[in-house]
């Protein structure tokens, strides 16, 4: 079990991760690059270079295949974990991706990120007294996989949302560039989650692995990985709706340059019909009265009753009379 959590590796911390290595105790130590550089980390804690490298290889960039690393002794690879913003909301959303590098030796577990944050202290894995070290190592997993589905929660509660508002035509204005939002947040997640998918079955294998890291019998990562497959499954349901919602804005759209062409139909009529010089036109509208009763008010009735067939026509009913049509048998 893990028996201390050591935020970063200068002065005090630097003492007491040796004092933990001497004693052979599993601990968790989290480290943020702006306070510690690769040659300290890979100097304290004895990683090869090669590994410190995979470990901060952050971003799109660098596919995950060439992240994870495993030598039976410890098995490196990197994911990503949504923690809150400190100022604002990244794109609307109250969680951001923040990538992390993870290490797991049968001495320690290893966190590296770039961001000034403390993972222990925001992610809150649950930890109890007498589970073996790769419980404590599944905890923490476990942890970062919650955070990414806090994050498809903010996204389908947006769906939601929007769905809400696609039952009322008036509400349809900003929709748009909140769909083009909501689509680039669920594409960053499924560019983050997908590729874990496939690799962490051999990550849970080389894990239950590692010399020395004491085991139980749960099949802890089998877990991780069928969590994963639920992410990416439930990633590709939103994006599914959201299409849905992006063909009920553009059907929406349809609809009201339909309404607009209808409406501008009869004036057109009434213009062609009132510019051509017939003989009785031009002797019958020789007042300003009959001008308005024939001309104007021809155009008011025109346009009355085609608003009259539209609303009567249109997708979306007032009242509950619509609601209680759709749960008659």
């Amino acid at each position: 079990m893990v028996s201390e959590i050591v935020e970063g590796v200068d002065g005090e911390q630097r003492d007491r991760i040796k004092s933990l290595r001497k004693a052979e105790q599993f601990f968790w130590v989290d480290v943020s690059l702006g306070t510690t550089s690769p040659d300290e980390l890979s100097e304290l804690l004895d990683i090869p270079a090669k590994v410190v490298q995979g470990l901060l290889n952050f971003g799109n960039a660098h596919p995950a295949a060439r992240k994870f690393l495993a030598d039976g002794q410890r098995v490196a690879f990197g994911t990503a974990s949504y923690l809150p913003v400190s100022e604002g909301r990244a794109g609307g959303y109250r969680l951001r991706a923040v990538d992390v590098g993870v290490l797991v030796t049968a001495d320690y577990l290893l966190t590296v990120h770039q961001d000034r944050i403390s993972l222990p202290q925001l992610l809150e894995p649950y930890m109890p007294e007498g589970r073996s070290e790769q419980y404590a190592v599944y905890a923490v997993l476990d942890a970062i996989l919650d955070s990414a589905f806090d994050a498809l929660n903010e996204v389908e509660e947006t769906l939601d949302g929007l769905a809400v508002m696609s039952a009322d035509l008036r509400g349809g204005r900003i929709r748009m560039a909140t769909l083009r939002a909501t689509s680039t947040r669920l594409s960053d997640m499924r560019r983050q989650a997908a590729p874990l998918r496939g690799l962490f079955e051999r990550i849970g294998v080389e894990i239950t692995r590692i010399e020395g890291l004491e085991a139980d019998d749960e099949h802890y990562f089998e877990r991780i990985g069928n969590q994963i497959h639920r992410l990416v499954d439930a990633i590709d349901a939103a994006a599914d709706a959201m299409a849905t919602l992006i063909d009920l804005r553009l059907n929406e759209t349809s609809y009201w340059l339909t309404v607009v062409a209808t409406i501008f139909l009869p004036l057109t009529f009434i213009t062609g019909f009132f510019g051509m010089n017939f003989g009785w036109m031009v002797e019958q509208v020789d007042t300003g009265l009959a001008f308005w009763l024939l001309g104007i008010g021809s155009l008011v009735v025109g346009v009355a009753l085609i608003s009259r067939l539209i609303v009567r026509g249109s997708p979306v009913q007032g009242g509950d009379d619509g609601a209680d049509a759709a749960h008659r048998p």
